[in-house]
């Protein structure tokens, strides 16, 4: 509801005449009375302006007396008594402002007018929309956020775009500094992936480049307890490396198969290295190599010819030097770390560490994702007094906002930031009932682009969400199929799911084969029963084309949802 002010306008009926030239009047959601200087037609619309409010509401009436029903031509008789343009942007946000019942001033057609120019009219007054009809306060960084939300650019892409202008900042030691550090350690990426890491060091062992040899053994010695920074020459790196074959680690129980054929390599190797060569223990070693070695790897016959000649070159009966010592653990470590399968933890095995097999990779993920672009940064704010210790992307494009940048960086920062902003409007509480939205890049193995998530559901009493009772959406455009919604519905713990996307039903049927009993599995071990699940076939054109956000923001009945609570 509006608070009149002297000058505003607005669109209403005149619902009866009463005397002394007072009438009631239906508008801005509620019943006035006021005082007028013209007569009026019940039943019929005027527009209307505020004269006084001191002394009871007085209204001029401003269409000359003639009642003006369409919203359009209220519009264009509203802008030439302000003596505005008809411009399509006055045009288009005064109609809607009229149609939904808003009250206006010249300065908010004009104000207003000028945030459409820049953001285009479309999308700008579907944001507009979104704003009257949820009550959210009229102003630019709400209008910018709601419509970055309706852009066809993916946040993965602006991030993208950003990543690559940022060597041109301003500024050592700048925010842009940071985000570009930021940006590659972001969950999913190489840089933060343990396994693939496991792999460019083991890669890097083998290198000509001394300082390439050295760089890698720095960081591999955690794993064998030594201090870092105490190998500065080729040398140390072999004794580092023939010390690590004579370290082994007992199996814990129910070490996985992978990592058991590891460590059957490392006692191999410890027995070759810590005694005199024999036959038994040269056999024993090469049979332990060839068992790690993929059979399909297109290398294998190459890498076991070199391990021949690597046997063949050992002396029998006299002990292993620590040069020959570190190439025979090169080459386990050339054999072990072929796949990125548990390689962290195949390291680990073979230089004597804790042979702790790696996390699933998504355990956690989507919550540190959303860690790394900040969306919780203002509730930290809020609960701390202060940031986070730990850098988030939002944190430091706010920074980067705040300092000299040049025009198109800030405006790729400006639209992130604006991305993230949607996210708080578009996340609702009503009472008991509440709904989240989340958006995040995601880079998942060989995927890389958005996701997207609505949650809808309820708080207990002591104020956490309800996770017996909630409905959870997911937006994600699959690599195979494509435009993908996955609608998740849980009812007392029974999950019943919806998949739609842009294939047909029977290739959804098959690529999903063998994955929904995997789910049904660990939904039980977490105390769910999946009750089904169905796929439908491609959606509406019109609205898949919608980015989600924007899907989101078109629904009715925004928090209208059938939770059967």
């Amino acid at each position: 509801m509006d608070t009149l002010q002297e000058g505003q306008v607005f669109s209403g009926k005149a619902v009866k005449v009463l005397s002394g030239q007072m009438a009631e009047i239906a508008a801005l959601g509620q019943r006035l009375t006021a005082q007028l200087q013209s007569p009026l037609q019940a039943g019929e619309r005027y527009i209307f302006q505020v004269a006084s409010v001191e002394k009871g509401i007085q209204l001029n009436v401003l269409t000359d007396y003639a009642p003006v029903r369409r919203p359009s031509d209220q519009a264009a008789l509203l802008l030439d008594k302000l003596q505005l343009p008809h411009t399509k942007e006055h045009t288009a946000f005064t109609a809607l402002a009229i149609e939904s019942g808003k009250a206006l001033s010249k300065d908010m057609i004009q104000t207003v007018s000028a945030w459409l120019g820049k953001a285009g009219l479309n999308d700008g007054i579907d944001a507009l929309r979104f704003m009257i009809s949820r009550n959210l306060p009229l102003t630019e960084p709400v209008f910018q956020a709601l419509v970055s939300a309706r852009s066809a650019d993916t946040m993965t892409s602006k991030m993208t775009a950003l990543q690559q202008m940022l060597p041109q900042a301003p500024g050592e030691g700048s925010a842009a500094s940071a985000l570009q550090k930021i940006f590659t350690v972001q969950p999913g990426s190489q840089a933060d992936n343990p396994n693939a890491k496991a792999q460019r060091l083991a890669l890097a062992l083998q290198s000509t480049d001394p300082s390439t040899r050295i760089a890698a053994m720095k960081e591999i010695q955690p794993l064998l307890s030594a201090s870092p920074g105490t190998i500065t020459s080729l040398d140390q790196v072999d004794e580092a490396l023939a010390a690590a074959t004579r370290k082994t680690s007992p199996p814990p129980a129910g070490m996985p198969q992978a990592l058991s054929v590891v460590h059957t390599l490392k006692q191999s190797l410890v027995q070759l290295t810590n005694q005199p060569v024999t036959p038994e223990a040269i056999q024993s070693f090469k049979e332990a190599v060839s068992a790690t070695i993929p059979l399909q790897h297109p290398d294998r016959q190459k890498m076991l010819m070199q391990l021949d000649e690597q046997a063949a070159s050992l002396k029998l009966g006299q002990p292993v030097d620590a040069k020959t010592g570190a190439a025979l653990l090169q080459t386990a470590l050339a054999a072990t770390l072929q796949s990125e399968d548990q390689a962290a933890a195949r390291l680990a095995v073979l230089m004597g560490g804790e042979p702790r097999p790696s996390a699933d990779p998504s355990a956690n993920f989507l919550r540190d994702v959303f860690r790394f672009v900040g969306v919780d940064h203002e509730a930290m704010l809020a609960s701390k007094g202060q940031a986070d210790s730990s850098q988030t992307m939002k944190q430091e494009l706010l920074k980067l906002m705040g300092e000299t940048m040049p025009a198109p960086i800030r405006e790729a920062a400006e639209q992130i930031v604006g991305r993230l902003n949607a996210q708080h409007i578009l996340s609702t509480e009503n009472g008991p009932l509440q709904q989240l939205v989340l958006q995040a890049p995601l880079q998942f193995g060989e995927f890389k682009g958005d996701v997207t998530i609505k949650w809808q559901g309820k708080k207990k009493s002591d104020g956490k969400i309800d996770a017996d009772f909630c409905r959870v959406l997911f937006y994600v455009d699959m690599p195979n199929l494509q435009n993908t919604v996955i609608d998740m519905q849980v009812q007392n713990r029974i999950v019943h799911i919806h998949l739609a996307a842009d294939a047909p039903v029977p290739l959804m049927k098959k690529a999903s084969d063998g994955a929904v009993e995997t789910l049904k599995t660990a939904l039980a071990e977490s105390g769910y029963r999946l009750s089904g699940v169905h796929f439908k076939e491609p959606q509406e054109a019109a609205e898949k084309a919608k980015p989600p956000l924007a899907r989101i923001m078109d629904e009715e009945g925004y928090m209208g949802v059938d939770i059967r609570i």
